[in-house]
């Protein structure tokens, strides 16, 4: 059994996406279903660093600090004989090499490795993230701005942030692949901060094999900071059957 975890999001940056809820579906494992908001499924890169983690009512001191991305999606998975909001995350990456190591085996959630680089000012954010694979590299720049613009999925800033928020359950495959592992992120404060994004390269979802030309488009960005939070297992999560992987 996992101890709670907490620590604090120094920075937690969603790069949002609209895709074709029907290729979506075909990307998920069974029983998940993918979640629409006006039509489209939301996809997804979640960029966020982590400090002073540790197991909770230990001193912040022996916390531990990581860069970490996740690629997922909004879904609606059965719990106690309803369906729930959460997310599924296709893929993680992470500089920590402990992370890589005990990610899917000590704790849910298989870390791939990938290095960060990350500039910042109190107004312009840049990070370029490459994977080993290079299969969900990510290079991005983004202002911090004071407005919202609406987009074709979220009409305003709160109607984006709340749709964010319930999506604190995510479930990824255990590293057998036989069944699915679940994390629930508790933050003690949500307040989410609009970007204007420039793109310059989101390769898991520019993949045409993966994502069909038109299939998926840019919908917004968001960021939150300074966020102290816990991470709690979920020990009931719904059964993966290899089989119903489907490409």
């Amino acid at each position: 059994m996992l101890p709670v975890l907490t620590g604090l999001i120094a920075r937690r940056v969603l790069l949002n996406f609209r895709a074709d809820a029907h290729v979506v579906q075909r990307m998920l494992p069974k029983p998940l279903a993918v979640e629409t908001h006006q039509g489209h499924a939301i996809v997804g890169v979640c960029l966020i660093r982590l400090e002073q983690l540790r197991p909770k009512g230990l001193p912040e001191q022996i916390g531990i600090a990581s860069e970490n991305m996740a690629h997922r999606v909004a879904v609606h998975y059965p719990a106690n004989g309803k369906m729930k909001r959460g997310v599924f995350i296709w893929r993680r990456e992470t500089d920590r090499k402990l992370v890589q190591v005990f990610g899917g085996r000590l704790f849910p959630g298989v870390h791939h490795a990938a290095t960060f680089q990350v500039e910042e000012t109190d107004n312009v954010i840049r990070m370029n993230v490459k994977s080993l694979d290079s299969e969900t590299d990510v290079n991005f720049s983004a202002d911090h701005s004071r407005t919202w613009q609406p987009s074709s999925s979220f009409a305003s800033l709160d109607d984006a942030s709340q749709f964010f928020q319930q999506g604190d359950c995510g479930f990824s495959c255990s590293l057998k692949g036989d069944s699915l592992e679940g994390m629930q992120l508790k933050t003690l404060k949500w307040v989410l901060e609009p970007l204007a994004v420039r793109l310059n390269k989101i390769a898991f979802y520019f993949n045409a094999s993966r994502f069909p030309l038109g299939s998926v488009e840019f919908d917004c960005g968001l960021i939150m900071r300074a966020v102290p939070h816990e991470w709690h297992e979920i020990r009931e999560v719904p059964e993966l059957y290899a089989m119903s992987l489907r490409s």
